[in-house]
């Protein structure tokens, strides 16, 4: 898995940088180490930004409690949360707001691989609710009570998986129509995902004998 790593302060992500290595993960990073925080990598010359290739699944903070003033070096968590990738935020957030937008808060500076993990196969809260609120609505607008339908999308690097559960069985038609209105709205709060594919969970009818 690539994961962006940024830090409060330089040196700070020094040991998470190991221990993603350790555990088989790639690391990016928006500055080099020692580098000032202005200019980003997207802005040098034979650097480039490490989010354009689409291959980062994760991005990573690691704070040291300096609070706001260390956010002009994670100025690439801006970007990340633009393009919709799950953030990790670790160590002590010092007061900064980036715990609200992250998918996993840890302090336990040695189980950073499995926190990134789990950012990356978490649902998806804003794509999720998009896909939910589009499923609802086709079922309404067809007579359908969608009020206990549910979906959940996550992603897998550059594509989104969307899995739709009606609660009731569809037919093909309006399980095609569904889907389709579901990956506009997707798309919608995430053009940058290369693909999205969708299925439907269909409710399991018990057999009688």
């Amino acid at each position: 898995m690539r994961v962006l790593v940024l830090e409060g302060r330089p040196g700070v992500a020094d040991g998470a940088v190991e221990e993603l290595g350790r555990a088989g993960h790639e690391v990016a990073r928006c500055h080099e180490p020692d580098a000032p925080s202005f200019p980003c990598n997207a802005m040098l010359d034979g650097h480039g930004c490490p989010l354009d290739d689409g291959r980062v699944e994760v991005a990573l903070v690691v704070r040291d409690g300096a609070g706001a003033s260390a956010e002009a070096a994670e100025d690439g968590v801006r970007c990340a949360l633009r393009r919709q990738v799950p953030l990790v935020v670790a160590g002590e957030p010092g007061g900064s707001a980036l715990a609200d937008w992250a998918t996993v808060v840890t302090d336990a500076a040695d189980a950073l691989p499995d926190a990134v993990r789990q950012a990356a196969a978490a649902p998806l809260r804003r794509q999720s609710d998009a896909a939910r609120r589009s499923l609802r609505s086709v079922l309404e607008h067809h007579g359908v009570d969608g009020s206990a339908a549910d979906a959940e999308v996550v992603r897998s690097t550059t594509d989104l998986k969307v899995v739709l559960r009606p609660g009731v069985e569809l037919d093909k038609g309006l399980a095609d129509m569904a889907s389709v209105r579901a990956v506009g709205a997707v798309r919608d709060v995430d053009p940058y995902a290369r693909t999205i594919n969708v299925s439907i969970e269909q409710p399991t009818v018990a057999s009688t004998t």
